[in-house]
């Protein structure tokens, strides 16, 4: 019996939940599912100041026996954005007098039913969902704190911070830090977790199927040569594939080969697409020699044996942060176009590709298989393939995943640690945020494009700890600009629009705006409400640096910039930064609710009105240190 199947099943081990890794993952969830519900406003709660900054929050609700219950937490407004920000002590429930620490979902959302503006039907679902990210993010922990800690051997730790790229994906256990079903995998049993959850490190190969071209959307870049594409992807398996398929009297010339996820087919294909699979629409060729590793977002895998191989991104008919995981045909067929435009954006801005340099990681092929039979949804068998990011990097670049940033590393110090303390916490932190915001500035600015640039899609290149450029990822329904009014919008022409019937079901999912807002907001949405809030609240805890000095420190590289390209001050305008109030989604209130209309929050700008820091910080530019 294996370690990760011991953790489950063998009754003579600590049970998971007998363990401080659940009481760590469950106050985690409580947090940040409060959080989340009074800054969306998505219940009717209480608040009361207990001092300058500290609150009490508090809901009403009633037991099962109809006596009345009191949910109470101590938290802050923080002046990024307004967000929510719970202290450490536990959410008390009290009920008859009894005070008591709250330890279920279910009896916790039940009770303040009342408070709450989730529609009746989608309730069941979310609590669902908050179970199995409890339970996944305690076997997570359990696991690392058990894989990750001195042995008898005494050999040392491994630190994230001293790992490939690859493996820190892998190694991050935090997930999304603000949306509370951050871990839910809805889909996944307890043992597909432990088998395909990143935290875990697990070996996968990919299963390779041969798909009817007359069944198929197969779309490239220009730029690939697809028989050197699929020889780098499966070297001598390519010939034992044709020759298989030769052996099922079958033409190679009519099919195309794709992977899809072990799971994917074993739990949904297999069920599903008999029919296709009898008629010969779909022919199981087997595994792939190499093993691959999943990343973050679980559906993308990379190459542990050849880094510098693709990776590939597969449909998954999981749920995660209450997002299906499936690969829409349309972003499929748009995936390479969109990847080919951002990158000749960038190649031909001498600004882009001389002085910030950064990495687009293009999508440069993609697939997806449609049944025969039309009853059965499309986007269940896709793939696409991502540009490798070693083949960027030169020989004194490491990169890290922005997420990793805010990190705490397995020596319970941030991953960030030594560098900060190397270079200073405010020289690092400027450099952070120059190398970082400067691309998106210019592509908002020079082009009117907004990435969807939250931290699992953003790469921190860095030379010995210093940040030097970055990397973005992730294109084909991670952009928004407005058709026409963009650089090299003949490129665009061709691409899909999102389907009505997949607004129903995610009305935030499309990349063509009709306001130049839309597209501003969209970019705070990603990068400045989330991506840095979190590197915001981070420096606040960890090194002393006030989130009014960090915000500082955000305008003075916008108006940095301004002030070196005052020709585009009709952009400036148009797409206005410094706005008052800025429009950004309310993640966890638009999955409780109909997906037919879109949830936002109006929330307050902490980069409206700031001054700009004094002469004695530093100033903003790039800089390398050698």
């Amino acid at each position: 019996m294996n370690f990760l199947t011991k953790i489950l099943i063998d009754a003579s081990s600590a049970h998971l939940f007998h363990t401080e890794e659940y009481i760590q993952s469950r106050r985690r969830l409580f947090k940040q599912l409060i959080q989340a519900l009074v800054y969306e406003d998505t219940i009717k709660y209480a608040e009361k100041k207990l001092s300058t900054s500290l609150i009490e929050f508090s809901v009403q609700g009633v037991a099962k026996n109809g006596q009345p219950v009191i949910y109470s937490c101590k938290g802050y407004r923080r002046a990024s954005f307004g967000r929510v920000e719970l202290s450490a002590e536990p959410v008390l429930r009290t009920c008859s007098g009894q005070v008591s620490e709250t330890v279920s979902v279910r009896e916790f959302l039940s009770e303040i039913a009342g408070s709450f503006t989730i529609a009746a039907e989608f309730m069941e679902r979310f609590i669902q969902e908050l179970d199995h990210t409890l339970a996944n993010d305690t076997a997570a922990l359990f696991y690392a704190n058990e894989q990750y800690t001195y042995g008898a051997d005494n050999q040392a730790i491994r630190l994230l911070r001293n790992m490939p790229y690859d493996d820190i994906e892998s190694g991050l256990l935090r997930a999304h830090p603000y949306h509370p079903c951050y871990k839910s995998r809805i889909g996944f049993d307890a043992v597909d977790n432990l088998h395909y959850g990143p935290e875990f490190s697990p070996d996968i190969k990919l299963v390779w199927l041969a798909v009817r071209k007359l069944n198929c959307l197969s779309i490239a870049s220009p730029s690939l040569s697809e028989l050197d594409f699929y020889q780098q992807q499966l070297g001598d398996q390519l010939i034992q594939f044709n020759t298989l398929l030769r052996g099922y009297g079958c033409n190679p010339d009519d099919y195309v080969f794709m992977p899809v996820h072990p799971w994917q087919w074993l739990n949904q294909l297999l069920p599903l697409y008999t029919a296709d699979i009898h008629q010969k629409n779909i022919i199981l060729l087997g595994e792939g020699v190499e093993t691959y590793r999943p990343q973050q977002s679980i559906r993308t895998l990379a190459n542990a044996v050849r880094p510098e191989v693709h990776y590939a991104k597969l449909a998954l008919n999981i749920v995660n942060t209450s997002t299906a995981r499936g690969l829409a045909e349309h972003t499929i067929a748009n995936a390479p176009v969109i990847s080919d435009w951002l990158h000749r954006l960038v190649a031909e801005d001498s600004y882009l590709a001389k002085e910030l340099n950064p990495i687009i990681l293009r999508e440069v092929k993609a697939i997806s298989f449609s049944s025969a039979c039309e009853a059965i949804a499309s986007g269940q068998i896709a793939c696409l393939w991502r540009e490798s990011l070693y083949p960027y990097l030169t020989a004194d670049e490491r990169a890290i995943p922005f997420s990793g940033l805010t990190e705490m590393d397995r020596d319970a110090l941030p991953v960030i640690q030594n560098w900060v303390a190397r270079y200073g916490v405010y020289e690092w932190l400027v450099q952070l945020l120059t190398v970082s915001m400067l691309p998106l500035i210019r592509l908002l600015y020079a082009h009117g494009v907004a990435l969807e640039s939250h931290a699992q899609n953003m790469i921190l290149i860095h030379k010995d700890g210093w940040p030097i450029r970055v990397a973005f990822k992730d294109f084909h329904d991670g952009v928004r600009f407005i058709q026409g009014q963009v650089t090299h919008s003949e490129c665009l022409t061709i691409l899909r629009s999102t389907p009505r019937q997949h607004l129903a079901l995610n009305s935030s999912s499309y990349i063509s705006a009709s306001e130049p807002e839309d597209v501003k907001n969209f970019l705070y949405s990603a990068f400045f409400s989330m991506n840095l809030s979190e590197v915001a609240l981070f420096f606040d805890l960890h090194y002393q640096v006030a989130e009014s000095t960090f915000w500082c420190l955000v305008n003075d590289c916008i108006m940095g910039y301004q002030r070196d390209f005052p020709e585009q001050y009709k952009q400036f305008q148009l797409f206005n930064l410094q706005s008052e109030y800025v429009i950004v989604e309310a993640h966890t209130k638009r999955r409780l609710q109909n997906e037919s209309s879109v949830r936002i929050n109006r929330v307050k700008n902490p980069l409206f009105s700031q001054p700009l820091p004094s002469s004695s910080q530093p100033i903003m530019e790039v800089s390398h240190h050698e």
